[in-house]
C-alpha cells in the first residue's frame, strides 16, 4: 500500500505524522497570522488591510502543499489520467473515480458516479479495503506503541467488518496467512489479554485483602468483648431490608449535608469534593483502567472476524500454525473467568465483581465466545468445554445465580447477562452427536435449579393489564426485546430442552405436572411456543434444530398451512427450501392482517 525508499518513515509514524499535520496546520497558520498581524500593526498599521489577506492566503497554500506532499508520500502517487493507482488487494467493487481539481472529496463513489450518501456500507467498506485499509489496520496493530493509535486502529477494523462483510474477512485472512510476521499480530492481542487479567487480579487481590484485614480487626475486637455482651449482640440481627434502609438513609443524609456545604461555601465544597468520595458505591468501584477498557473493542473485533460462522478465522484464532501459536479462544475464556472474580474461590459471589461499569465488557466476552464456536466449530467447542480453568462453571453460575446488588437496581442488565450465557452454552453443544460437552455442563448444574430459573423468569414477565389492547401491545414490544424476562426464560428453556436429552431427571422435571405442580403455567407456555425442525448437513448427518415460535405465528390460518404444504415445489433436491422462503413474506403479511382483523 505504501512505498518505502531511502529513509521513508514507517506506516505508523507516517499515519501519526499525517494526523498531526492535519490537526496542527490550521492552528499553526492562525498563530503565524496573528503574529504577522501584530508585527505589522506595530510597524505599519496603514498597510494592514492590504497585506494580511495575501499573507494568510500564501500560508494556506503552503499548508495545502505540505498536506499534498504527505498524502502523496504516504499513499503513493495518483495517476491523473487513468484514475487511482492499482490496489494490492483484489477485493472490491471496481476502481474509484479520480479526484480532480473540480471534484470534491465527498463525491468519491463507484464507477457510476455515486456519492458517499448513495453508497451502501458494504460498498464503502470494500472501497476502503481496495485502497489498503485492511493492510493499514494490520500494520498499525503490529507496529504501533501508542495506545491511542492502537485504539483507533481497532475501531477502524470494527467499522470495516461491521455487518459481517465476508470480503473484508477474506482480506484479513489472506494477509495474515501470507505474511510471515503475522505471528506478531496475534501476540499483540495475547499480551493485551494477559495484561488485562493481571490488572484485574491485582485489583481483586487488593479488595479481598482489605476485607480480610477488616475481618481480623473485628475478630480481635470480639475477643475483648465479654461473652454475655456478644450473646446479646448476636440476638439483635439485621435483615437485608433493614440494611438497605440504613444505606438509603445514610446516602440521603450525605446528599443533604453536601447541599448545605455547597450553599455555605461553594469554592470549599468544589475543592473538597474532588478529594473526598462523593458517592460511596461509585467511588468504591473505581473506573476501570485503559488496560481493561480496551478489551471491549478488541473482543468486538475478534467477534466480527468470526461473524457468519467463518470456519477459517474461527480455527485461526485458536491455532495459527506458526512457530509460536497464540490461542485467543482460551485467553478469552480465561479473561471471562478472571473478570467474574472466580480466581478468589467462590462462584456464589459473582455479585461482588459484576457491576454497571463492567457488565457491558462481560456481555461482549460472552458474545465473542459464542461467535468463536457457532456454526458449529467443534474444535473451539471442545477448547472452551474442556479448558483447565473453570470458565464454563462461571457461565453456568451466571445463569443460575442471583447477581445482586446489580439485580436490585438494573434487572435488565442481569437478564441480558443470563441471555448471553444461555446462548453460549447452546453454542457449545450445537450440532454434536456425542454427550461429552452436555455432561460437562450438567456436572455442576442441578436440574431443579435450572427449572426454577425458567419459572422465575416467566413470572417476572407476567404483568397485569387493564384491557386486551394493552396486553397485545406489551406482547409485541416484548417479542422484539431479546432481553425481556420471558424471552430470556425461553432461551434457558431451550437450553434445558437440549440438556434433557442427556439427563432423565431434567426431562421429567420439564414436563408440566412432573415433580411439583408449581410453575406448570411457565412450562406449558414454553412447551407450546417451542418447535423443532430436522436439517441434513453437508456430511449427510441429520440434526434437530430447536427454536422459539413467535406469538404472531398463532394467527397463521390452517388453510395457509395446508396450501404451503401441498403446493411447495419439490421437483429437485433443495428446491422446496427456496420455494418456501419465497412464500415467507406473503405468510408474514397474512399473519399481520389476521392479527388486525381479530
Amino acid at each position: 500500500m505504501w512505498r518505502s525508499n531511502g529513509s521513508t518513515p514507517s506506516s505508523s509514524q507516517m499515519a501519526e505524522l499525517l494526523t498531526l499535520s492535519l490537526r496542527e496546520c490550521p492552528a499553526t497558520l492562525r498563530r503565524k497570522s496573528r503574529k504577522n498581524t501584530e508585527d505589522r500593526k506595530d510597524r505599519k498599521p496603514l498597510r494592514l488591510d492590504q497585506n494580511v489577506p495575501a499573507k494568510l492566503l500564501a500560508d494556506q497554500r503552503r499548508g495545502e502543499a505540505l498536506r499534498q506532499i504527505l498524502v502523496s508520500r504516504y499513499y503513493g502517487n495518483f495517476h491523473r489520467s487513468g484514475g487511482r493507482r492499482d490496489s494490492l488487494t483484489s477485493f472490491g467493487n471496481g476502481p474509484l473515480s479520480p479526484v480532480g481539481p473540480g471534484r470534491s472529496q465527498s463525491a468519491l463513489g463507484v464507477p457510476g458516479g455515486l456519492s458517499r450518501g448513495e453508497m451502501t456500507l458494504a460498498e464503502v467498506q470494500c472501497h476502503l479495503d481496495k485502497e489498503g485499509a485492511s493492510d493499514l489496520v494490520i500494520d498499525l496493530i503490529m507496529n504501533t506503541t501508542s495506545d491511542r493509535v492502537f485504539q483507533e486502529s481497532i475501531l477502524l477494523a470494527i467499522a470495516l467488518l461491521e455487518g459481517g462483510n465476508t470480503t473484508i474477512q477474506r482480506s484479513f485472512f489472506c494477509r495474515l496467512t501470507d505474511d510471515k510476521n503475522s505471528e506478531k499480530f496475534f501476540r499483540v492481542f495475547y499480551d493485551r489479554m494477559k495484561s488485562a487479567q493481571q490488572e484485574i487480579k491485582a485489583t481483586v487481590t487488593v479488595n479481598t485483602s482489605d476485607l480480610g484485614n477488616k475481618r481480623r480487626d473485628d475478630d480481635s475486637q470480639d475477643r475483648d468483648v465479654p461473652v454475655r455482651k456478644k450473646a446479646r449482640d448476636l440476638a439483635v440481627t439485621m435483615t437485608e431490608d433493614v440494611k438497605e434502609q440504613l444505606i438509603e438513609a445514610s446516602s440521603a443524609t450525605k446528599k443533604a449535608f453536601n447541599s448545605y456545604r455547597r450553599e455555605a461555601d461553594p469554592e470549599d465544597h468544589c475543592s473538597s469534593a474532588d478529594g473526598l468520595p462523593s458517592t460511596g458505591a461509585k467511588n468504591h468501584e473505581e473506573k476501570m483502567s485503559f488496560v481493561i477498557v480496551i478489551m471491549q473493542p478488541i473482543l468486538r473485533f475478534l467477534q466480527l472476524l468470526c461473524e457468519n460462522h467463518n470456519r477459517d478465522l474461527q480455527n485461526f484464532l485458536r491455532c495459527q500454525n506458526k512457530k509460536n501459536n497464540y490461542n485467543l479462544v482460551c485467553e478469552t475464556l480465561q479473561f471471562l473467568d478472571c473478570i467474574c472474580g472466580s480466581t478468589t474461590g467462590g462462584l456464589g459471589l459473582l455479585g461482588l465483581y459484576i457491576n454497571e461499569d463492567n457488565v457491558a465488557l462481560i456481555n461482549q466476552t460472552l458474545e465473542s465466545l459464542t461467535e468463536y464456536c457457532q456454526g458449529p466449530c467443534h474444535e473451539n467447542q471442545n477448547c472452551i468445554a474442556t479448558h483447565e480453568s473453570n470458565g464454563i462453571d462461571i457461565i453456568i453460575a451466571l445463569i443460575l445465580n442471583d447477581i445482586n446488588p446489580l439485580g436490585k437496581k438494573r434487572m435488565d442488565l442481569v437478564l441480558e447477562l443470563k441471555n448471553n450465557a444461555s446462548k453460549l452454552l447452546l453454542a457449545i453443544m450445537e450440532s454434536r452427536h456425542d454427550s461429552e460437552n452436555a455432561e460437562r455442563i450438567l456436572y455442576n448444574m442441578k436440574p431443579k435449579e435450572l427449572v426454577e430459573v425458567i419459572k422465575k423468569a416467566y413470572l417476572q414477565g407476567e404483568v397485569e393489564f387493564v384491557d386486551i389492547q394493552e396486553e397485545e401491545d406489551a406482547r409485541d414490544e416484548e417479542e422484539h426485546d431479546a432481553a425481556s424476562p420471558r424471552n430470556v426464560g425461553h432461551n434457558i428453556y431451550i437450553l434445558a430442552h437440549q440438556l434433557a436429552r442427556h439427563n432423565k431427571e431434567l426431562s421429567i422435571m420439564l414436563k408440566p405436572g412432573g415433580a411439583s405442580g408449581d410453575g406448570d403455567e411457565a412450562l406449558e407456555f414454553y412447551a407450546k411456543h417451542t418447535a423443532q425442525i430436522e436439517i441434513v448437513r453437508q456430511d449427510r448427518t441429520m440434526e434437530e434444530i430447536v427454536f422459539p415460535v413467535p406469538n404472531i405465528c398463532e394467527f397463521l390460518t390452517s388453510e395457509s398451512k395446508l396450501r404451503v404444504y401441498y403446493t411447495t415445489e419439490r421437483d429437485e433436491q433443495g428446491s422446496k427450501i427456496n420455494d418456501f422462503f419465497l412464500r415467507a413474506e406473503d405468510l408474514f403479511n397474512e399473519m399481520n392482517w389476521q392479527k388486525k382483523l381479530r
